[in-house]
């Protein structure tokens, strides 16, 4: 989860386009890469982002683009956090994949 004093780093791709990353992770790493945002034709700015609990966004501005990078960083947070307690009381089963196909034995 990101903390308000914590920096997002605007990459440029093309004018009016970024990668909006967050400089704790590698390059290379795909937690990186927080959105793309593109500058919109009649002003402010649409951002695409790659968290699986969000949708693509309108903003008047980069600074309200940053604000919601944060809310749903505190989103995802609270999910992984959701999703390890729920892992906890699975067990592994002995029974096949209910989803494999097993080969044909007879010939073609």
């Amino acid at each position: 989860m990101l903390t308000k004093e914590q920096r997002l780093v605007w990459e440029p791709l093309a004018p009016g386009s970024w990668r909006l990353c967050d400089p704790r992770y590698a390059e290379g790493e795909v937690q990186r890469l927080v959105a793309y945002v593109e500058r919109s034709a009649g002003g402010g700015f649409e951002a695409v982002w790659i968290s699986r609990l969000a949708v693509p966004s309108w903003h008047a501005s980069r600074t309200e683009v940053l604000r919601e990078a944060h809310r749903i960083s505190g989103l995802d947070a609270r999910a992984a956090r959701k999703g390890a307690r729920r892992s906890e009381g699975l067990s592994s089963s002995t029974r096949p994949d209910r989803h494999c196909v097993p080969a044909s034995t007879s010939p073609g």
